[in-house]
């Protein structure tokens, strides 16, 4: 039974329909040379970075443009930069900013530096001008809503935990209970060193989470309280509900299957977030549609 995996297939359909419509933006007729801006004296613009809630399963982020000049604004190539990055972000697509408009452009993130702090970006635009020449525009970037330093944190202590301990979540059907529609899952973690600790695993906006097997009772985190040896592989069970039983929010679900994980490695905790694979993200959908009876 798959309804929500069709909903999803058309909802992206659509999506990438409104992304072809990005793209017909970038490949739509350019302003003439004689519309762009005669030098960087008459360029007015600003660079902020966001992540909107697509990016973080797809590890990235945007590069958001706003022109407040007089002319429209060619961006021909794009760089984000920042001691916090082990290297530049580039975009090497063409993009019109019209006077009074701001466009997001979409940029993948590399893994990031961690000797030093979340030192915000700089934006490096390559843009057009009215003589048909280029200059070098150079925005410091802010950050909108302060994802950017969340990110840098999260990302370093992930890369840390993933030197330690591999973790998996998959679908348990075994530990079902439709009675009280409880989905089943497993937390699966293997360890590379001592002192290891799952202290917690949260829920998603899809997915409640359970006491236990066949208690009704919801929390927003369950406390797992394992610590882990060298060398050890553990399946501790995990007791899921669906949070939400409308269908297109299965369809447009964009982080319901990113399960937030808190750890502690020696002296230090954070989280880690463990994305589903495609597979198990199909089991999942194919679940909270039983449970919801789509």
């Amino acid at each position: 039974m798959r309804p929500p995996i069709a909903i999803v297939t058309a909802v992206a359909l659509v999506v990438a329909a409104l992304g072809g419509c990005s793209l017909l933006d970038d490949a739509a007729p350019k302003p003439e040379p004689s519309d762009a801006p005669n030098s960087l004296d008459d360029v007015s613009a600003s660079a902020e970075v966001y992540r909107t809630r697509s990016d973080p399963a797809r590890g990235g982020l945007q590069l958001s443009v706003t022109n407040s000049g007089a002319a429209p604004l060619t961006v021909l190539h794009a760089v984000l930069d920042s001691p916090a990055l082990t290297a530049p972000i580039e975009r090497d697509r063409t993009t019109v900013i019209p006077s009074g408009a701001t466009r997001d452009l979409a940029l993948l993130l590399p893994p990031p530096r961690c000797d030093g702090g979340p030192t915000l970006p700089e934006a490096v635009l390559t843009v057009a001008l009215a003589s048909g020449a280029t200059a070098e525009l150079r925005l410091p970037a802010t950050d909108r809503i302060g994802q950017w330093v969340e990110w840098h944190e999260r990302a370093c202590f992930a890369e840390a935990a993933a030197a330690q301990v591999d973790l998996e979540v998959r679908r348990a059907p075994a530990l079902d209970d439709p009675a009280n529609g409880t989905i089943g899952a497993e937390l699966v973690a293997s360890a590379r060193a001592t002192g290891v600790r799952l202290v917690a695993i949260a829920d998603t906006v899809l997915f409640g989470l359970r006491a236990g097997r066949t208690d009704p009772a919801r929390v927003s985190t369950l406390a797992l309280d394992r610590t882990l040896t060298v060398d050890e592989t553990m399946v501790v069970p995990i007791w899921l509900a669906a949070a939400r039983c409308d269908p297109h929010a299965v369809a447009e679900d964009k982080q319901g299957t990113l399960f937030t994980v808190h750890l502690e490695l020696g002296d230090s905790g954070g989280t880690t977030t463990v994305i589903a694979d495609d597979a198990t993200r199909a089991a999942f959908y194919d679940a909270i549609a039983e449970t919801c009876g789509f």
